[in-house]
């Protein structure tokens, strides 16, 4: 009994923690896949208003020193190329300002490093304005092409996706990604397990509503069970009604805990019967059956009959003391004589009771003669 309920104790406690982890394993898939989407999105949206950003800027910055040189060859006037710086600082402006362009912030030191650029940009403004007069012209071309390319050798490397920033959200995706694998393949190993452990319980109660509560053999709900399935399958066999002398007795002179010793122990002798084919359950109160199937070669004699008078001729402990016990056994055999369950609960209720009236004690076999009315019986 310690032994069951310790084990009984651990399969609460396993199922307990079953029910625990497996909702936050779905808990912690449906976060990983949101993180995943969430930076999917961001390298997706990342890179692509990264590049439009970039290229415009790229495009106008090329676009200014490309003016800045033709007014230097004299091929286009002083207002031109600052039409074209105006563009320029336009541009850096609006990726540095705009409140929409939220995605640039993933890019670590993007903005910072576009904004030196532009703060180099305005200082150079009053040289550009005094060029007329100062004809700095080469010098700031240099300054500015210097300029040009080291901001796009940063650009190329800061939003590329096989380097940068972005290669770390997209090695966090994948390391999200393998995350998400092992907890799903997590919960359907839980998943599977709480379904066994489920399945085991069904069939564990439905075990327990098939047995006694107090002698651990089969009860009459079993038994129904079992006299139905051989009844279908035609299947030939013996049926043991059996009930005890002087039980009512028993209770009320020693107690209920007496005779409860003693159902106990009469369980206990029917469930070591000597035979490989028969099954013993208590139908209630102090009535047991049992089954014997007859053998397929047609003998239909019992082997179990003079055991069941020898268990019953033995003293059995209960009260503390060994007493003397006997029963009243009905038997019938089905489809030899009985044609269905229900006559050979009958048949085999008739055959105890005539036992009882003959003075207990004793097992009466009931058979039906064609020639004898159906109140007569042939005792064996």
């Amino acid at each position: 009994m310690i032994r069951s309920s310790s084990t009984s104790s651990k399969k609460k406690c396993v199922k307990m923690i079953l029910y625990i982890i497996t909702p936050l394993l779905i808990l912690s898939t449906l976060v990983a896949v949101n993180h995943l989407k969430s930076n999917s999105e961001v390298v997706s949206k990342s890179q692509n208003e990264a590049i439009w950003f970039v290229l415009q800027l790229t495009k106008e910055y090329s676009e200014f020193i490309y003016q800045l040189q033709n007014y230097q060859f004299g091929k286009s006037n002083h207002n031109e190329m600052m039409i074209q710086y105006e563009i320029l600082w336009s541009r850096y402006n609006t990726i540095i300002d705009n409140s929409m362009i939220i995605h640039l912030d993933h890019f670590n030191g993007a903005l910072d490093k576009i904004n030196s650029h532009f703060e180099m940009l305005q200082l150079q403004e009053p040289r550009l304005l005094n060029l007329p007069s100062t004809h700095e012209t080469q010098a700031l071309l240099q300054r500015f092409r210097a300029d040009y390319e080291e901001l796009i050798v940063f650009l190329n490397y800061k939003f590329r996706l096989a380097s940068g920033d972005l290669e770390e959200r997209i090695r966090a995706i994948s390391e999200v990604e393998t995350v998400i694998r092992y907890l799903l393949l997590t919960t359907l190993l839980m998943g599977a397990l709480m379904a066994y452990l489920l399945l085991r319980e069904s069939q564990s109660h439905h075990a327990l509503a098939m047995k006694d509560s107090l002698t651990g053999i089969n009860n009459r709900l079993w038994l129904n069970q079992k006299l139905r399935d051989l009844e279908q399958t035609n299947t030939s066999f013996h049926f043991y009604l059996i009930d005890l002398d002087g039980f009512k007795r028993i209770n009320d002179t020693m107690g209920h805990h007496a005779g409860d010793e003693l159902l106990v122990e009469v369980a206990r002798r029917l469930s070591k019967l000597r035979c490989k084919h028969y099954c013993a359950a208590r139908m209630g109160g102090d009535e047991f059956a049992v089954i014997e199937l007859c053998q397929p070669t047609g003998n239909n004699n019992s082997c179990i009959t003079e055991q069941l008078t020898e268990i019953f001729s033995k003293p059995a402990m209960f009260a503390g003391s060994f007493h003397s016990i006997s029963a009243s056994i009905g038997v019938s055999q089905f489809p030899k004589e009985a044609k269905s369950v229900s006559q050979v609960l009958k048949q085999a209720d008739f055959a105890m009771y005539e036992v009882k009236q003959q003075g207990k004690d004793g097992l009466l076999h009931y058979r039906t003669l064609s020639s004898l009315p159906d109140n007569q019986r042939v005792i064996s």
